[in-house]
């Protein structure tokens, strides 16, 4: 039996390894992409979908090298180029470099010195020599990464200004050109659903040049393997009931579910795979334990969110309206016919809602919402933010007058508080969500807890025992 570490099993916060599920399709997409030279690859989706994921697992399997830069909003081009050689030098540390054939040294081995400045984090600016024997720093970037049989993977690459991806695009151009001489050379963009159509739109000569594949989030068979596989490696079991219910609590997000799972494992004292075949079984008081602590690890986040997105004209009709929709999104127009079908005051009209919407996707207001411009809808900017959305909006109705920022911080400290107390209640029975206004009690759901009223959940005679010890 091989052992692993609880935090190789399930990893909430870096790319899973031993618990990977390969998404077939995805998965065959994605090796032919990076097999066929010259073809330069843009994998795009939600946050939480497993881009990351997706790809460096492949890229393990097909024995590929790679610099990985992970962008921020604030990063220049030659910032960029900067963490590159960087990356470049210290991978060529460990090689054996004839420095007589070289002028300037920078450790690439090629001639001509070139310099450009490069923006630190703490503001200052530090000039980098480089060495060069072509007639650009971006040949001579792409020359440099093909010579050593690698592939260049950037993260985030929504964050960049458009200047900057401007360039970045031009650059995969001169990558393409290379790849005769340098077949695996090619850049590989991850960033957030808007990612694909960004590159093409800049360039339009690379519509035929890149392959933009859509990472959707896990369906809930693939969000159920996540466990199952887990607790295989583990040599745990865990209850078919509680699998459901993770699985309705990840909403198709792996970090969510890896999150659940390895919370579950604290509070079964779990450290790695059970050697002695104990017999543990993750049951009801484990789930319960982990969406509580869940809850409250995230709340802080979320109410700041909601705080901020109520400021907005409209904000409680249209975050009504996205949380009874798909996840995927809703587009303005059924926004705008839900709105004024659901409400009693003066239309609204179809300017006035863009603006609202575009104020909601906006950091001053929270950024609850994100814009999917290959559907040309609006949905939750992450799926959790819409799990909350419902449990808030169903303290209110369309017609009632907003609340003051005292009367929401309230609110939001009892919805928190009610959201963890359905998890901790004594008996552990499934309640509907009570309303904190003249609300009817018939019409608000519980969105925390999967509603199978059919199900008993016992909690074990040291459930509150253990949780003391807490």
């Amino acid at each position: 039996m091989e052992m692993y570490e609880i935090n190789e099993v399930f990893t909430p916060t870096k790319p899973a390894r031993a618990n990977f599920v390969k998404r077939k399709v995805l998965d065959k997409r994605v090796g032919r992409a990076l097999k066929t030279p010259g073809m330069q690859l843009v994998l795009y989706g939600h946050s939480g979908s497993g881009k990351t994921t997706l790809l460096l697992n492949k890229l393990k399997e097909l024995e590929l090298s790679f610099l990985k830069t992970n962008c921020t909003s604030n990063m220049s081009f030659d910032d960029l180029l900067s963490n590159v050689y960087v990356n470049l030098d210290k991978e060529l540390s460990t090689k054996e470099i004839d420095k007589n054939d070289q002028e300037g040294g920078g450790g690439l081995g090629i001639p001509k010195v070139f310099s450009f400045n490069s923006k630190s984090t703490v503001g200052s600016t530090l000039e980098k020599s480089f060495v060069s024997a072509y007639d650009s720093i971006e040949l001579s970037l792409a020359k440099a990464i093909g010579e050593n049989d690698a592939l260049w993977v950037i993260e985030d690459f929504h964050k960049l200004q458009t200047s900057v991806k401007e360039k970045l695009s031009q650059l995969m151009k001169v990558f393409m050109d290379l790849s005769d001489e340098f077949p695996k050379l090619k850049i590989v963009a991850i960033g957030a659903k808007n990612t694909a159509r960004e590159v093409v739109e800049l360039d339009c000569e690379m519509q035929t040049r890149v392959s933009e594949i859509h990472v959707p989030l896990m369906s809930d068979e693939e969000i159920s393997r996540i466990i199952n596989n887990g607790a295989e490696l583990l040599n745990i079991s865990v209850i078919t009931h509680v699998v459901n219910d993770v699985v309705e609590h990840s909403h198709g997000v792996a970090s969510i579910c890896h999150q659940l799972c390895l919370l579950m494992c604290e509070f079964a004292d779990i450290e790695g795979t059970d050697a002695f075949c104990s017999d543990i079984e993750l049951d009801f008081p484990h789930f319960n334990y982990a969406a509580t602590e869940y809850i409250e690890q995230v709340s802080d986040t979320l109410k700041s969110a909601f705080q901020k997105a109520v400021k907005v004209d409209n904000s409680y009709e249209i975050l009504a309206c996205l949380a009874s929709g798909d996840i995927e999104g809703v587009e303005v127009v059924e926004i705008l016919e839900h709105i004024n079908e659901h409400t009693d005051s003066v239309e609204l009209s179809i300017e006035e809602l863009k603006e609202s919407l575009k104020l909601l996707s906006s950091t001053e207001y929270g950024s609850v919402l994100f814009y999917v411009e290959v559907s040309e809808k609006y949905s939750f900017k992450d799926p959790f933010y819409k799990m909350f959305g419902k449990l808030f909006l169903s303290a209110f109705s369309s017609g009632k007058k907003k609340k003051s920022k005292a009367e929401i911080f309230t609110l939001f400290n009892k919805l928190i508080d009610k959201a963890k107390s359905n998890y901790t209640n004594s008996d552990n029975s499934i309640t509907p969500t009570e309303s904190y206004f003249d609300e009817d009690n018939a019409l608000l759901e519980n969105k925390w807890k999967k509603s199978e009223p059919k199900i008993e959940r016992k909690v074990h005679d040291n459930h509150n025992e253990k949780k003391k010890d807490l």
